[in-house]
């Protein structure tokens, strides 16, 4: 049961999540990695502890370090608090070990101490955040690119500023560019999902405009899959959260419906391999506050990427399966717990969607819950 992890796919064919939480009271910061193998359909905690609780909210994913991959995350809160962390540090899957990089190394982004990060993204070994939330008072726009091999103290660099203040942004980096599909904002004291929807390119450092995304969305990811990006449902305004999964073709500049998920959350980890595969879990349930211990996995056997749907079309497969219900405690010893429960089938798109009209969801009622960062 964690909310507000991140996901990550990496290269060893295992699925991770980073840190989290398992409640939003004070003190159930989750300080571990836990690890889904997809051959043996098991979770496993990994031994390693995290070098501290500010374990919500992080921006992670996979960058190359002297040719050997790891898993830096960067920023974060602490349930309970209205503070956030600059610090970053790198997690290696195959030693089990990590590493916290020197004060000059943090994120230049959070110099206020209160900010998280926004988006991000990984393209050409070096990871971007878009934009932030200045924790109850506003999104942020900066741009920040991180090399992992630069200097101590010279890592980041400063890019142009996104459009407009986005946070809890949905973003995904596809032949270079990095493509922003809706986004959190900040509006009345409140959260808002919003329709943001923008380019970025690393290499001339600027931004462009691309269609909007068809609903309003945010606290989710966006994923690249056969060089696409998959919104994954997410955002916290009825209707949603939602099981909607967008999927923009940056080719023709459009969007369209893909297979949705089972259950409707927020805030949860997910990552995918590319081509095969989309993993999620854990977030909070449609009444904002439940922490939900459900899996769902897409599966495709046969690839759809390459621009032919495969003869016969294959199945994707959303798995419900337990995910560990994790304790936030500083024991390094692992916990594997293979679950698996019912199955629901249904039909890969086509890999060149076409856009499908889109049913207008029902509203429904549920409590509006407090602000947690």
């Amino acid at each position: 049961m964690l909310v507000r992890a991140v996901g990550v796919y990496f290269p060893d064919g295992n699925f991770y999540t980073m840190g989290g939480r398992t409640a939003d009271t004070a003190g159930s910061d989750f300080q571990h990695v836990l690890k889904y193998s997809p051959g043996t359909n098991t979770w496993t905690q990994m031994g390693v502890t995290l070098p501290d609780a500010t374990m919500n909210n992080m921006a992670c994913g996979v960058l190359t370090l002297g040719g050997t991959p790891e898993i830096y995350c960067v920023g974060g809160s602490q349930a309970g608090q209205t503070t956030a962390a600059a610090r970053v540090f790198y997690y290696n899957p195959a030693t089990d070990t990590v590493v916290t990089l020197t004060g000059a190394d943090n994120w230049p982004g959070n110099a206020a101490g209160t900010i998280l990060p926004g988006g991000f993204a990984e393209t050409g070994n070096k990871m971007y955040i878009l934009g932030g939330f200045n924790i109850n008072v506003a999104s942020t726009n900066q741009i920040w690119q991180f090399d992992p091999n630069g200097a101590v103290g010279a890592k980041w660099l400063q890019r142009v500023n996104t459009p407009e203040g986005i946070m809890y942004a949905p973003t995904a980096a596809i032949g270079g560019i990095i493509y922003v599909g809706g986004a959190s904002d900040y509006s009345g004291g409140t959260v808002i999902d919003t329709t943001n929807s923008f380019s970025f390119n690393p290499t001339t450092n600027t931004t462009g405009a691309i269609a909007a995304i068809p609903r309003a969305t945010g606290e989710t990811r966006g994923l690249n899959f056969c060089n696409r990006m998959y919104v994954m449902g997410g955002g916290r305004v009825t209707p949603n959260p939602s099981t909607e999964v967008d999927v923009y073709d940056p080719v023709s500049n459009t969007w369209s419906l893909g297979l949705p998920f089972t259950t409707p959350r927020r805030n949860f980890p997910t990552d995918t391999d590319g081509t095969n595969n989309i993993w999620l879990g854990g977030g909070y349930a449609s009444d904002g506050v439940t922490p939900l211990n459900s899996m769902e996995i897409f599966h495709c056997p046969v690839s759809p990427c390459g621009g032919v749907s495969p003869t016969p079309t294959p199945t994707a497969t959303a798995t419900a399966t337990a995910m560990v219900s994790a304790t936030p405690t500083a024991t390094r010893t692992p916990t594997p717990t293979p679950t698996a429960t019912a199955t629901a089938t249904a039909t890969t798109p086509p890999a060149t969607p076409t856009p499908t009209a889109r049913a207008t969801p029902t509203a429904r009622p549920r409590p509006t819950p407090r602000q947690r960062p």
